[in-house]
């Protein structure tokens, strides 16, 4: 997708990350980067107008530079990111970018001396942003805007202090999953729960895994929490396509498509019901904490 060159003059040579208008950079930015803050907070509205330049007679001539009100959010004490800097639907859409009222923040577009994160890892958050805010972003070449659609990525993954067995999570997740079984031998009874798998297959739309294991490593966003709201126990519902190659693709076929739509619903059910049971929080494929009201909006058929 083509992208003419029109993004605000101060983010010249950076990549520009666009997401929608008051979206909270730092919540997301912590998911990934922990010790991520504000070194220079944005002016608000109030401060930005009251620092704009005095005009009139008494002031002709005299050439005063306006103050930046961007932010300078950083990710990791080197790395930063500049903005926001506000434009409309229209010239989001001038942009190539999702038309909606958005925020544009600068992001470096080559390593930074001293950086403790990778210039890719970045890279990645910024597409995982983008991807779960419905945002998009433009290259320090403007040569392109990529915008990741929100609905690709339906993977939901819970993590509880409370362990299942098998036998008691089938029943709970196959009015969701309809025909779920057991894909593993279940460990014997009355011994300790090492964890499971489940699996649904479905004629057209592949198949849906629930898989139940004991973590060492969780996701980043979850030091962010208090450690009562999860635990090491990931239940993974993960949905593996007929085509496993078109989840690589940025513009999949409409039969992939429509089976997506149709299991994207089926898995936020069985996560939803699985938290009723456990407790926990959800996480989704970017590492961004998933809120129990958006499981049971994605619950809902489309």
């Amino acid at each position: 997708m083509t992208a003419p060159s029109a993004a605000p003059a101060a983010l010249d040579g950076s990549h520009v990350l666009a997401v929608p208008h008051g979206t909270s950079l730092l919540d997301l930015a912590r998911a990934w980067f922990p010790t991520a803050a504000w070194s220079r907070e944005p002016a608000t509205a109030a401060q930005a107008a009251a620092a704009r330049p005095m005009t009139g007679a008494r002031f002709r001539g005299i050439a005063v530079a306006p103050p930046d009100p961007a932010g300078v959010l950083s990710l990791d004490g080197v790395v930063e990111v500049v903005g926001p800097y506000a434009v409309g639907a229209a010239e989001a859409r001038a942009l190539a970018l999702p038309a909606q009222d958005s925020d544009l923040y600068g992001l470096p577009a080559a390593p930074v001396a001293g950086a403790t994160v990778h210039p890719g890892l970045v890279t990645g958050w910024a597409t995982a942003v983008a991807r779960r805010t419905g945002g998009g972003i433009l290259p320090a070449a403007r040569d392109r805007a990529l915008v990741p659609d929100p609905a690709a990525v339906v993977d939901l993954t819970l993590w509880s202090a409370v362990p299942l067995r098998p036998d008691d999570a089938l029943p709970l997740v196959r009015p969701a999953l309809s025909g779920s079984r057991l894909a593993a031998p279940a460990p014997p009874a009355g011994g300790a729960p090492e964890g499971f798998a489940l699996v649904a297959r479905y004629e057209y739309d592949g198949e849906v895994e629930v898989r139940c294991a004991h973590s060492r490593e969780v996701p980043v966003v979850l030091s962010t929490l208090d450690w009562r709201e999860h635990g090491p126990w990931g239940y993974h519902v993960t949905w593996h396509p007929p085509d496993p190659l078109e989840l690589e693709v940025p513009q999949p076929s409409q039969l992939h498509v429509i089976a997506r739509q149709r299991v994207a619903p089926s898995i936020a059910r069985a996560v939803a019901t699985l938290w009723r049971t456990v407790g926990g929080t959800v996480v989704d494929a970017g590492g961004f904490v998933v809120p129990h009201e958006e499981v049971d909006a994605r619950a809902r058929p489309r």
